[in-house]
């Protein structure tokens, strides 16, 4: 995957998770759905007078909802699913199909604090990061060769501590002499 695609992709996840979180306010035939939590609220249309204004869910009259606002504490969407209409003696008949899915237990997010929490998270890890880089890159400085000093004709003493001798193979030993018949059969063919 490119990084571009990368980006973007989770430019919209974070779009759509503080979309999720926020409250939901729509206009729809001149009614006004706000949601929030559990909470659903219905604005009746402006024609609609605000001191005899009446609610019915499917037809039937709800009781004590005589104002323009129909307040919804805890909207269930089996229970509280179906058609409102809000309506005054004078004015006419709206219906609007409510069909919302409402969360318990959600905490709403702000879209800047998940954004600010990822671009921290970001700076911390990059800290981090050149922190382990500049320690281990200052303990390899500090680490110093260890050489013998030269001994008398310009030679040194001992092993070099810089390059280890080669290890011998075992399997490969070079052939010595008088031990060439001994290995001098080893390679017959029927030849």
């Amino acid at each position: 995957m490119q990084p571009g695609n990368l980006w973007r992709i989770l430019g919209l996840c974070l779009l759509s998770v503080g979309a999720w979180g926020q409250e939901v306010s729509e206009e729809i035939s001149g009614y006004k759905v706000s949601i929030s939590g559990t909470m659903v609220v219905l604005t009746c249309p402006e024609e609609v007078e605000s001191n005899t204004a009446k609610w019915e869910k499917d037809g039937v009259l709800i009781q004590g909802a005589n104002t323009t606002q129909h307040v919804m504490p805890t909207f269930s969407e089996v229970e509280d699913s179906g058609s409102y209409t809000c309506y005054s003696d004078g004015s006419k008949k709206n219906s609007l199909y409510l069909k919302a899915r409402v969360c318990k237990n959600c905490i709403e997010v702000n879209l800047m604090m998940v954004v600010a929490i990822i671009v921290a998270d970001i700076c911390f890890t990059l800290g981090l990061l050149l922190l382990v880089y500049y320690w281990s890159k200052k303990r390899k400085t500090n680490a110093t060769a260890v050489m013998r000093a030269k001994g008398a004709g310009g030679r040194t003493r001992g092993q070099n501590k810089e390059k280890p001798p080669p290890v011998p193979n075992p399997d490969y030993e070079p052939i010595r002499k008088g031990q060439q018949d001994l290995y001098s059969g080893l390679n017959q063919r029927g030849v």
